[in-house]
């Protein structure tokens, strides 16, 4: 083990260090410093004159290196033609990297005949599908900015995320498209056409695919008219927007430039090779919503590195376990309640697993306890990451190895290409062990909202540190730990009592399958922690909840609010609690 670092900086030996991420270079000098500022370089070096990866940043592709390669020289034989990109769980139909290749490139000719390049902005609204990807490329490809939108929408949702990155064109699921063009026809200006993926021709009645594509290229397989945009400013030009979480009212539009997915994609590799492992072995599972930045840049890492995704359109249970099962899966991205639902539902050993190998979980905090749950049922699994992040952050700036059995509730060190610090609430940096606001400054930290400057201000400051609104502290090794959400704080008489402390000691109830806690008005306290808990024992009483949690902690952080049983915690699709949703639905009783 590294000796201890000084108590207010963790770095490398002071010296001029630089290293390149995807032919990003960056470079610093690590000398100590005394402001509390953390800083992760010199530690990825990545070969970018071979390979696709100088030519991914040159034409703006975020895709996997052979077929950046087969763009630049073709060659009949690369990609693969018979190599698969993805497989769709219910119906196992096939998509081929060959196919992908030519259907993105086909329907990137035919936006740029159509005029479509930067300064535009391409919708795609659908479930999740083989499909997805073809118009998210074709966007890349031509320079235009691509957003992508919950076919889970209600209209007035869908109206809002549509005023906020303003689409020429949508790409939408059948499912999806009555939804599109109700949003469509409400907005003034937007979306001069809706094109319905598909890759069957039963959508007689809408324009589809297929027929978009044929208006404008003529010739069949790879279209002979086509070049890709070349970035000059990657810094500056949007590759997407996402929608943010909207955990606190309705989402906002985040930029994310292609300097931030070069280097996160750059960090993914980076991460994966550093613990000696393969990039991607066997299959990888995609249930993930491809619209939510964790889905997509799964998507694209998946791509960049020749993997095959099985895709199912929805989570269900039933399906998921039946697709470990069959297809064998290796890999498989997940957020918290799934981890949850695999260390502790009777269901999940109705099923062989054993192929599973490795698990990233992210989007929300993961106890301790549960990692050790699940661990347990799960003994043969060889690799478990997790990491911290926000859309605003692209994807991940924390990541952790779990197998690290010392470390089960940090939630990792920095990522390459990164700063981080500790802040107190008069903006002072905080040194090691001191609970405090997370801010990070560097390479993958979102450009702004769209649009809203105002808004952008408030969570960027003038030094371009992106404040999180998470509280946290770091340990001297470097070690980063989550306490809670700044606004999530219960305070009760003065004290603040961070909800996941409290979630985190029911989850590790064997009668608990699900728990969130939010703080309930009081008079007299301000306000009670209270628990919604979903069982997996019809026989554990709410007091025997609130006495398990009761004799773990101190007096302020007791349940005084009580305990309800409820069916489901209503969580948003990355696995965020809606903790707005709950206090709507209590009403406190003070236990002082």
């Amino acid at each position: 083990m590294a000796p201890p670092l000084p108590p207010t900086v963790f770095k490398p030996s002071p010296r001029v260090v630089s290293y390149l991420t995807d032919g990003l270079l960056y470079g610093a000098h690590s000398s100590n410093n005394r402001d509390g500022i953390t800083k992760r370089v010199g530690i990825a070096e990545i070969n970018t004159q071979e390979g696709g990866m100088r030519a991914a940043l040159e034409t703006s592709i975020f895709f996997w290196q052979g077929v950046v390669k087969e763009l630049k020289t073709p060659s009949p034989s690369f990609p693969p033609p018979h190599s698969q990109s993805e497989i769709h769980a219910d119906t196992d139909q096939k998509m081929t990297q060959a196919d992908l290749l030519v259907s993105s490139e086909r329907l990137a000719a035919a936006l740029q005949a159509q005029g479509v390049g930067p300064g535009d902005v391409i919708g795609v609204c659908s479930e999740n599908s083989l499909e997805y990807c073809i118009p998210v490329l074709a966007a890349l490809y031509v320079g235009a900015t691509c957003a992508t939108l919950s076919a889970g929408y209600t209209p007035r949702e869908l109206m809002h995320a549509m005023s906020l990155s303003r689409p020429r064109l949508i790409f939408s699921s059948e499912g999806a498209e009555p939804l599109v063009r109700e949003a469509a026809d409400r907005v003034a200006g937007l979306a001069e056409e809706v094109v319905v993926m598909g890759r069957e021709r039963q959508f007689l009645r809408h324009l589809t695919l297929e027929m978009f594509v044929s208006d404008y290229v003529s010739e069949q397989g790879r279209p002979q008219h086509f070049h890709l945009h070349r970035v000059e400013h990657p810094k500056e030009h949007v590759a997407f927007i996402f929608c943010s979480s909207g955990t606190t009212g309705l989402p906002k539009g985040v930029m994310i430039t292609h300097h931030n997915v070069l280097s996160l994609l750059a960090n993914q590799r980076y991460a994966v090779e550093s613990d000696n492992l393969p990039l991607v072995e066997g299959y990888a599972l995609g249930f993930l919503p491809m619209y939510h930045a964790y889905g997509l840049m799964i998507l694209l890492y998946m791509l960049e590195f020749e993997a095959t995704m099985v895709v199912m359109p929805h989570f269900n249970p039933e399906t998921f376990l039946r697709t470990i099962q069959e297809y064998k899966i290796t890999w498989c991205a997940m957020v918290p309640p799934i981890l949850a639902f695999l260390a502790k539902h009777p269901m999940v050993l109705q099923y062989d697993l054993r192929s599973l190998a490795r698990v990233g979980v992210g989007a929300a905090p993961v106890s301790g306890d549960l990692l050790r749950q699940f661990k347990t049922r799960f003994p043969h699994i060889e690799f478990i990451r997790q990491g911290y992040g926000m859309t605003e952050l692209t994807l991940s700036a924390l990541a952790n190895n779990a197998n690290n059995h010392d470390k089960l509730e940090s939630v990792g060190k920095l990522v390459p290409g990164l700063e981080a610090k500790v802040i107190d609430e008069s903006g002072r940096s905080l040194g090691a062990g001191k609970n405090g606001e997370l801010c990070f400054r560097g390479c993958i930290v979102m450009k702004g909202y769209v649009n809203n400057p105002s808004a952008t201000s408030q969570i960027i400051d003038r030094e371009g540190w992106l404040h999180t609104g998470d509280v946290g502290y770091y340990d001297e090794e470097g070690s980063f730990y989550i306490v809670d959400r700044l606004k999530d704080l219960i305070k009760y008489k003065g004290f603040q009592v961070p909800p996941a402390e409290l979630e985190a000691i029911l989850m590790s109830h064997p009668g608990v399958m699900d728990a969130a806690v939010i703080g309930v008005p009081d008079e007299g306290a301000g306000e009670l922690p209270k628990a919604f808990v979903v069982k997996t024992d019809a026989i554990v009483t709410a007091q025997q909840l609130v006495d398990y949690v009761n004799g773990q902690v101190s007096s302020a952080k007791k349940l005084r609010g009580g305990v309800q049983f409820v069916e489901a915690i209503p969580k948003n699709p990355s696995g965020k609690i809606l903790r707005k949703e709950l206090r709507g639905v209590v009403s406190p009783k003070s236990k002082l």
